[in-house]
C-alpha cells in the first residue's frame, strides 16, 4: 500500500509572492464568516446551520453563504482564522473523494473540524481528535456521516482485495456492521455502520459520554447521497 501513496505539491501562483494575495475582484466584506463561528452556540442551532448549508448546496450548488447571502471570500476567511480557530462542529466521515464536508455543508475555512477515514470508523486516533475538539475547543456537535456507494462498505462484503494487513484490519472493523442479506449498494449496512461508530464513540470516550448524558453535546448520524448531494439525517428517519 505504501507504494501507492501519491504526494501532490501545490503550485505557487502570483510569482510565489510572500503572504497570501487578495484575489482580484473579490469583496472583503466577509466578517460574518468568523463572527458566527467565534461565539458559543447551542448544538441544535449549529445542526440547523449545517442542514441549511446543505440545503443551500443542493439547491444552488454555489459558494453563497446561506447565513448572510453574501459570497464566500477565501482570502478573508484565511485572514480571520489565521491566529485562532473556532470550529462550530466536528464531522467524522469517509475519505471518499466525493464527500467533502466543508463543501457539502456550505461552510468556510475554520468552521469545521473534519476527521476522515475509510468507512468513517472510530479508532484511538480519531477518538483523541474528537476529544480535543470537545474538551479544548468547546465543540458541542459531532456528526458521524456515512455515504452511499461506499467502497469500505463494499469491501466488507468481499468486493476488495484485503491481502494487505492494514486494509484487512480496516475491513474487519467495518464487517461488524454487515446487515444479513443486504444487497448492493448496501444501504442498510452503511447506515448500521454509522450507528456503530456513534456507539463506539460513546462507549470509549468518557469525555463525550459525560457531555452527551448532560445534554451539553449532540451526537448525530447522517448519510450523504453521492448521487444528488443531499444529506439525510438519522433522527429524521434517514
Amino acid at each position: 500500500m505504501r507504494n501507492s501513496i501519491v504526494i501532490i505539491s501545490m503550485w505557487c501562483g502570483m510569482a510565489c509572492q510572500s503572504g497570501p494575495q487578495k484575489p482580484i475582484g473579490l469583496s472583503s466584506d466577509s466578517i460574518h464568516v468568523i463572527t458566527y463561528a467565534a461565539h458559543p452556540q447551542g448544538a441544535d442551532a449549529i445542526l440547523a446551520k449545517l442542514k441549511a448549508g446543505n440545503a443551500n448546496f443542493v439547491s444552488r450548488f454555489s459558494f453563497v453563504n446561506v447565513h448572510s447571502d453574501s459570497s464566500y471570500n477565501y482570502y478573508d476567511q484565511i485572514m480571520h482564522s489565521g491566529d485562532e480557530q473556532h470550529p462550530i462542529a466536528a464531522v467524522l466521515t469517509c475519505m471518499d473523494s466525493r464527500v467533502p464536508p466543508e463543501i457539502i455543508f456550505d461552510q468556510g475555512i475554520g468552521n469545521l473540524f473534519v476527521l476522515r477515514v475509510a468507512g468513517n470508523i472510530q479508532d484511538d486516533d480519531i477518538l483523541g481528535s474528537i476529544e480535543y475538539a470537545v474538551a479544548e475547543k468547546g465543540v458541542n456537535l459531532i456528526v458521524v456521516m456515512g455515504h452511499t456507494n461506499c467502497g469500505a462498505i463494499a469491501a466488507a462484503f468481499g468486493n476488495v482485495d484485503t491481502s494487505a494487513r492494514e486494509l484487512y484490519e480496516l475491513v474487519t472493523h467495518v464487517k461488524r456492521a454487515i446487515v444479513p442479506h443486504d444487497k448492493p449498494p448496501y444501504a442498510a449496512t452503511a447506515k448500521n455502520n454509522v450507528k456503530l461508530t456513534m456507539d463506539d464513540i460513546l462507549q470509549h470516550s468518557s469525555t463525550v459520554k459525560r457531555k452527551y448524558d448532560d445534554h451539553d453535546l449532540l451526537l448525530v448520524g447522517a448519510m450523504y447521497d453521492v448521487s444528488n448531494g443531499k444529506v439525510n439525517w438519522k433522527d429524521d428517519g434517514w
